[in-house]
């Protein structure tokens, strides 16, 4: 049986442009059926829910939240407690990194599930059979080459447990609706019994495949990693596909199932060697899959290097720039093919409010945001958060019917705030983005810590770079000014002092991100690291820099 995805697309996104067109609405419905469900809960029975009517009267009753404020209930139902936050079981635990490391748990219902299931799965494929009016379904809708996997771990008690982007596959397999069929890898590669690398195998499958329309990933410097992988092996690829052997380290396991899966395929490497060499790197996706329709991952100004390398990778193909999700739940699809940091946000996922960036006033609802303004999220969500402060601060860019159009700027919890300044990520990006085209050079990746070793403090980069200029520190500084007009005000004031850039060896980051898959970190949801507010973080980036010695 393979998945019907132009059916499951299209009602999908007819759902959900209904849904945008009348987004208060269907706001006030959630929230008001969901407390109504929940009355008789722990949580309900706390805050009368039962009492509540209105959203005015919810926002009244009910205080903003955070995590720690769920943190002894969330003990409790892992425990196996139930009817604490939610009337409906708790199926699942995502499992997300804090601010300073430690692992949070987000309970999740089935109830959360299929609301990811629509917007997060089904309407994107909506999207792809919009963009590709003029094709058939067998065109647009081939094998799909999954760079991620989907790991199933439990908790002690048999529930299950992981990561965002793979909850909604583990369920749909656990109640046997998961079609493998639909990939180029197997099944037992995508549903691995534990996490360890598995690049090698899963591009052995997908080179072999010749009918792949879709590379589905989580973040774009993932999907980007791949091929950089593809093109560093590219012989050694071919060599082993045509005889069937493999010619690196993997475990005796895995080289056994791929003799037995893989035989000798002379004719696909003889296709893949008929590629020109010259010039292999650009468009080399297209070179490979002909077929290939689109590209699924999360990329934009975060991940600008990334993204204009795959861009090239990809050649004419488009990219689909997926959602704005977290643990805590979907909030928002991309709004258009090939338009990165505008998510349209999900009317139906969510109960949304909307703090102003200063911190001024009560939180707002979808009709009484303004576009060009920046807000802190809060979210109701479908697992038994409640006026729940994400830490999110995001822009709102446009409007799709009633629904707004945002970009993510920075969390809030994620800012180097020295004199008052308050840098965050946005700003950094910015800065990044404009110091790359003055100094000529490409940056792979970034991270930056306070630095109070001298007299006064300043900030401390750790880039890993193409041929940086000597003066690089200055060249920074000004991008750094222009970014954040109250850090010139501080460096001008000298309650900073000037920055300082320290060179990583080449493929720092890409080390860091093994060293995280080794202790278990699913790959797929591996992204780049800018904050170094661990010991952990600062120490691994402190040990990757590049000495005087290895600069001569």
């Amino acid at each position: 049986m393979k998945t019907d995805y132009e059916r499951l697309g299209c009602e999908a996104l007819e759902r959900l442009e209904m849904s945008t067109k009348n987004a208060d609405t269907a706001q006030t419905k959630f929230l008001l059926d969901w407390l109504n469900e929940n009355k008789n809960t722990e949580f309900g029975k706390r805050y009368s829910f039962a009492q509540i009517k209105s959203v005015r009267e919810y926002q009244k009753r009910v205080p903003l939240s955070t995590y720690e404020d769920y943190a002894r209930d969330i003990e409790r139902i892992i425990d196996g407690e139930e009817n604490i936050l939610t009337a409906r079981d708790i199926v699942y635990f995502c499992i997300s990194s804090g601010t300073v490391g430690d692992e949070k748990y987000i309970p999740l219902t089935e109830y959360d599930f299929e609301a990811h299931y629509v917007f997060m799965y089904g309407a994107l494929f909506g999207q792809i059979r919009e963009y590709y009016k003029q094709l058939t379904e067998a065109q647009i809708f081939g094998k799909i080459f999954q760079i991620g996997e989907f790991a199933k771990t439990y908790m002690p008690d048999g529930r299950m447990n992981g990561i965002r982007s793979s909850c909604v596959y583990q369920w749909l397999d656990r109640n046997g609706e998961f079609d493998s069929s639909d990939y180029c890898v197997p099944k037992e590669i995508l549903f691995p019994e534990t996490l360890e690398d598995q690049l090698y195998i899963k591009v052995r499958f997908a080179l072999a495949e010749r009918n792949i329309t879709a590379i589905h990933g989580v973040f774009i410097n993932r999907v980007a990693g791949v091929i950089e992988y593809i093109l560093r092996n590219w012989e050694l690829l071919l060599d082993d596909m045509e005889h069937g052997t493999v010619s690196v380290e993997i475990p005796e396991k895995q080289g056994k199932y791929i003799a037995e899966k893989l035989p000798p395929d002379p004719e696909r490497a003889r296709e893949l060697r008929d590629i020109p060499r010259e010039n292999l790197h650009k468009g080399i996706i297209k070179k490979i899959w002909k077929n290939i329709k689109y590209i699924l991952a999360i990329g934009g100004d975060s991940f600008f290097h990334y993204t204009e390398k795959t861009r090239g990778y990809a050649g004419d193909i488009p990219l689909h720039f997926f959602v704005y999700a977290a643990s805590e739940g979907v909030f928002g699809l991309a709004e258009n093919i090939d338009v990165p940091d505008k998510y349209m946000l999900l009317p139906e996922s969510v109960f949304f409010e909307f703090i102003p960036e200063t911190g001024n006033g009560a939180p707002l609802l979808m009709s009484n945001v303004e576009v060009g303004k920046k807000y802190e999220l809060v979210v109701t969500n479908r697992s038994g958060l409640y006026r729940y402060r994400l830490g999110d601060v995001i822009k709102v860019v446009g409007m799709h019917e009633k629904a707004p159009v945002v970009k993510f700027c920075y969390r809030r919890n994620q800012v180097i705030n020295i004199a008052g300044e308050k840098s965050n990520q946005q700003q950094f990006d910015t800065a990044i983005k404009r110091f790359a085209e003055l100094a000529q050079t490409e940056v792979r990746g970034y991270c930056v810590q306070e630095d109070f070793s001298g007299i006064s403090p300043r900030y401390l980069f750790y880039m890993e770079c193409e041929n940086a200029p000597r003066n690089a520190d200055a060249i920074f500084e000004e991008c750094m000014c222009a970014a954040n007009p109250e850090y010139k005000s501080c460096l001008n004031m000298r309650e900073i002092r000037p920055l300082h850039i320290e060179l990583l060896r080449e493929g720092s980051f890409k080390h860091y991100e093994k060293m995280l898959a080794e202790r278990g970190k699913p790959m797929a949801q591996s992204k780049m690291p800018h904050f170094l507010n661990t010991e952990e973080k600062k120490s691994f980036f402190a040990s990757q820099i590049i000495r005087l010695e290895e600069k001569v």
